[in-house]
């Protein structure tokens, strides 16, 4: 078992202002820098089907303008003038808008993005003329073969369910929102009980509590929180869906129901997905790439939420050579539910834990640690504690994870590439 040394993580402290509004804040001492995020709960996953890609057209929005800060660049020349960087995103169940500014510049950056969430302007003349540049977006999301399979797979993925819509939204949606309906969502969305804000370095916890209530402490609302749905999107069987493309290189995704973030499983499913497809040395890089030649780029991914996820397989390859690598893969994935041996199981759990390690050394790593877990979940995992857990995985363990997730009767299947006939990929993902 590996001992770590003490951490930021470990010691993340948490406050809630009167309002509502949690502050969570992990201290470094030793760096120069700070990062500091403003987390909603405000994803694409809340959105009406009438209104898909709000969440991420407003997140573009209120970088037009702010009451202290009234033009794009007036705010990004604060945070980008003292050599710092910011920025926003959409995910489906969280936006977060972001900076990292040297240390001495912390009153100013956090200032910056709070400003973001509770005195933007949303100009008028704005709406229509950033709809434009998401419209571009999407086109350009469209004609990227990797990022369509993406898209197409997340649909068969979750069907008919908001955690299988584009975040971006689409040209209809898009089209068919005003200005009011921005107003409108982010009265409802954006209010502190929904709110979490993280800072991670120099600063004291009585420093950024100190900020948080400066910057917010005065932000109210009169409404009760917005009801969130939260509905299972997976479902059983197998599911195909091959889109015609005239493409140099056959784009596939394989994707099947898997734990939830916080999943008593996910430990054990983050050592079965390293061994099975993260690195070079994985099972499915070695027999894919390096033994079958069938692929350039191979690896498994897990994608969890806070209530449901999915593992996949993404292979590139040359269109003759598709069936062979989806039935290498599903081959591969068979073999796995026989579990690791105890050198691979090693193997894999110095991966995790490395990647883990590694993956929270700086401020932005301890940043979305401490503020996705606190604004999901309303709880900091200790990093000692992740480690440990990762350190307690069994062999019985990860073959329990594999007969649970790795089920040929669930496997979905989204292709992009040059096929006027979908039997072959049918045919290969039946047997």
């Amino acid at each position: 078992m590996l001992e770590i040394a003490a951490n930021p993580i470990d010691q993340a402290e948490s406050t809630t202002l009167e309002n509502g509004l949690r502050v969570v804040s992990a201290t470094m001492p030793n760096t120069q820098a700070v990062s500091y995020a403003v987390l909603i709960n405000a994803g694409s996953r809340f959105e009406s089907s009438a209104q898909a890609g709000i969440s991420h057209f407003i997140e573009h929005l209120v970088f037009k303008g702010t009451r202290r800060w009234p033009t794009p660049r007036a705010i990004s020349e604060q945070i980008e003038g003292v050599g710092g960087v910011l920025n926003a995103s959409t995910g489906k169940e969280l936006v977060t808008y972001w900076c990292k500014v040297p240390a001495p510049r912390f009153e100013k950056g956090s200032s910056v993005i709070s400003s973001l969430v509770t005195e933007h302007l949303i100009p008028a003349e704005d709406v229509d003329r950033e709809r434009s540049v998401i419209l571009e977006e999407i086109d350009m999301y469209y004609d990227d073969p990797h990022s369509m399979t993406d898209l197409l797979s997340e649909r068969i993925t979750y069907p008919d369910h908001p955690m299988g819509r584009d975040i971006i939204g689409s040209r209809e949606t898009l089209n068919s929102i005003e200005r009011d309906d921005l107003l409108d969502f982010i009265s409802k969305q954006y209010e502190p009980r929904s709110t979490v804000v993280a800072i991670a370095g120099k600063p004291s916890h009585a420093e950024a509590v100190a900020m948080a209530e400066r910057e917010f402490g005065s932000w109210a609302s009169d409404r009760a929180p917005a009801q969130r749905e939260y509905s299972d999107g997976r479902t059983t069987g197998q599911a195909l869906h091959v889109e015609e493309r005239a493409t140099e290189q056959a784009n596939m995704l394989l994707t099947m129901p898997a734990p939830a973030q916080n999943d008593p499983d996910r430990f054990a499913l983050s050592l079965l997905n390293a061994a099975l497809g993260q690195g070079m040395s994985s099972r499915l890089f070695q027999r894919i790439r390096e033994q079958m030649g069938l692929a350039y780029a191979v690896y498994a991914y897990w994608h969890p939420s806070s209530d449901q996820g999915h593992f996949g397989v993404y292979a590139g390859v040359s269109p003759d050579k598709a069936v062979s690598a989806l039935e290498a893969i599903k081959s591969e994935l068979g073999l796995a539910l026989g579990g690791l041996d105890p050198d691979e199981l090693e193997r894999a759990r110095e991966f995790v834990r490395g990647r883990l390690i590694l993956g929270t050394e700086d401020t932005r790593g301890v940043l979305a640690w401490i503020g996705r877990q606190t604004a999901l979940y309303d709880r900091v995992l200790p990093l000692s504690e992740a480690v440990a857990q990762i350190d307690a995985v069994t062999s019985e363990d990860v073959v329990r994870v594999a007969e649970r997730v790795l089920d040929p009767a669930n496997f979905r299947l989204a292709v992009l590439g040059p096929f006027a006939d979908a039997g072959p990929f049918e045919a290969a993902l039946g047997n």
